[in-house]
C-alpha cells in the first residue's frame, strides 16, 4: 500500500494533534534536559519511559506487534521502542540518538505507522543540541497519506 507524505499546513486539526501529544513531548524535553548530550540511544529511552511512568502514562517498551497479510498474522514482528496507548488513538515513539535524522528513520516510523495503523507516530533524536529534535506525523489511512504536525 502506497502512501503519501503530505506537506504541513496550520489548521484546527493539526493543532488538536499537538495538544493530543503535548504532555509526551514535554516529557521528551524534560528527558533530554536531564541527560547530558552523546549518551546512547536506549539510556534516553529508558529514561523517557521513566518520566512517562511517573505522570501516569503506561508506555509500552519494545512493542511488538505482528504484521498481517493477506489476512494472516505473520510470525515476523516489528518492534518499536515505545507505544502509548490513547483513547483517541495510539501513538508509535521511535527513539534515536544521532546527529541527524534522514529518510531512512522517518521511513522506518511510517513503516509502523502503516503496518499498525497507529494514527500517530513521534520521532525524537536526543543527539540533537542544544534541544532534542522532535518530528510528529499523523497517519490518516482513509486518504493513504502521512501528515507532519
Amino acid at each position: 500500500m502506497f502512501f503519501k507524505l503530505r506537506p504541513y499546513v496550520e489548521s484546527d486539526f493539526t493543532k488538536q494533534l499537538k495538544n493530543y501529544v503535548y504532555d509526551i513531548v514535554g516529557f521528551m524535553q524534560e528527558g533530554y534536559k536531564q541527560l547530558p548530550c552523546g549518551l546512547p540511544e536506549y539510556i534516553y529511552q529508558e529514561a523517557l519511559a521513566t518520566i512517562l511512568e511517573e505522570n501516569h502514562i503506561d508506555p509500552h517498551k519494545e512493542f511488538i506487534y505482528h504484521p498481517t497479510f493477506h489476512g494472516k498474522e505473520l510470525k515476523s514482528y516489528l518492534r518499536m521502542d515505545m507505544m502509548v496507548e490513547r483513547e483517541r488513538g495510539n501513538i508509535i515513539i521511535e527513539c534515536k540518538a544521532r546527529e541527524s535524522i534522514g529518510e531512512r528513520e522517518r521511513h522506518q516510523l511510517f513503516s509502523y505507522m502503516i503496518g499498525t495503523t497507529f494514527p500517530i507516530g513521534i520521532l525524537v533524536n536526543f543527539g540533537t543540541y542544544p534541544q532534542a529534535s522532535i518530528e510528529k506525523y499523523y497517519l490518516d489511512s482513509n486518504n493513504n497519506t502521512i501528515t507532519p504536525f
